[in-house]
């Protein structure tokens, strides 16, 4: 059985998806995909072809929207099927426009060391997440980032008598994760909970896991990483963001030298239409 499994929400197949497979594919891994419903053209035996020592599953397809709860719909997907197939050393959510910052022989080194610990990233900066989820979002689903002045008119409105999950403490950070198999298994077992809680909410997908998991037995076993103080390129979760200079940040040639030297185990994000040279060098570098 492959120690890892990878789990990916993806609504592009372009150049940085299939670069990422290759980058992963190893006989240690299971790879599983949600692509997402809206994407046409989409042919899952052409997918495969790209995998020759990994296994590749796909899981049923359903359209997620920028910040509605079909993103955390997704995730619950890959973690119920990957749990469901196997047990695995850690499950690793990241995005179609992901790539990894190491070869897999050295990330699976990397997490041998430190098995145990949770992968989850929480934002150091004061960050107040209650509006998200203490009121209703009833169209998040349909609109997305559109029609962005009635959704605060939305709230406005809800303000003096409306207040959601009052006993419940949230908490936020990046989506992405690496967790073990016993917390991804604690995940599905409290999928009811999840969408009771998180249910037309808004962008509550930086929010499910780190809330999960500070209620859970095992927050305790977080990952910390030094060079996460005062960053948001240098997280918990060793994902390479850069909200700096982006929403986030899309990374070029210019910028191999850093990602290499950065230590993080995969970054986000890519786009060849922004700049392809990055991601064929570091394809070369990975695969040599």
């Amino acid at each position: 059985m492959a120690k890892h499994a990878f789990l990916i929400i993806a609504h592009k197949n372009d150049k940085t998806f299939k670069t990422l497979l290759e980058l992963l594919d190893h006989k240690d891994n299971d790879i599983f995909v949600h692509m997402d419903a809206k994407l046409d053209g989409y042919y899952i035996s052409e997918t495969e072809k790209i995998i020759k020592k990994s296994r590749i599953i796909h899981v049923e397809r359903s359209s997620v929207q920028w910040g509605g709860y079909s993103m955390v719909n997704a995730e619950l997907l890959l973690l119920e099927k990957a749990t469901e197939t196997g047990k695995y050393q850690y499950y690793h959510l990241i995005s179609g426009e992901d790539l990894p910052l190491m070869k897999q022989s050295e990330m699976h080194k990397f997490f041998e060391k430190n098995k145990g610990k949770e992968f989850i990233d929480f934002y150091k900066k004061s960050t107040d997440c209650a509006e998200r989820v203490r009121y209703w979002y009833p169209f998040q689903e349909k609109w997305g980032r559109k029609n962005w002045k009635i959704t605060r008119l939305m709230v406005a409105m809800q303000k003096p008598f409306v207040r959601r999950n009052k006993d419940v403490d949230f908490y936020r950070g990046q989506q992405w994760f690496s967790i073990t198999d016993d917390f991804a298994r604690y995940i599905v077992s409290k999928k009811e909970w999840i969408e009771k809680i998180f249910r037309k909410t808004w962008c509550s997908d930086e929010v499910v896991m780190q809330t999960v998991l500070m209620g859970s037995p095992f927050k305790n076993s977080v990952y910390t990483d030094k060079r996460s103080a005062g960053s948001w390129k240098n997280t918990c979760c060793m994902r390479y963001i850069d909200w700096e200079r982006g929403g986030p940040y899309i990374f070029r040639e210019s910028d191999f030298d850093e990602l290499i030297a950065c230590g993080m185990c995969f970054a986000r994000k890519f786009d060849a239409k922004v700049d392809s040279k990055i991601i064929d060098k570091l394809k070369r570098h990975f695969c040599a």
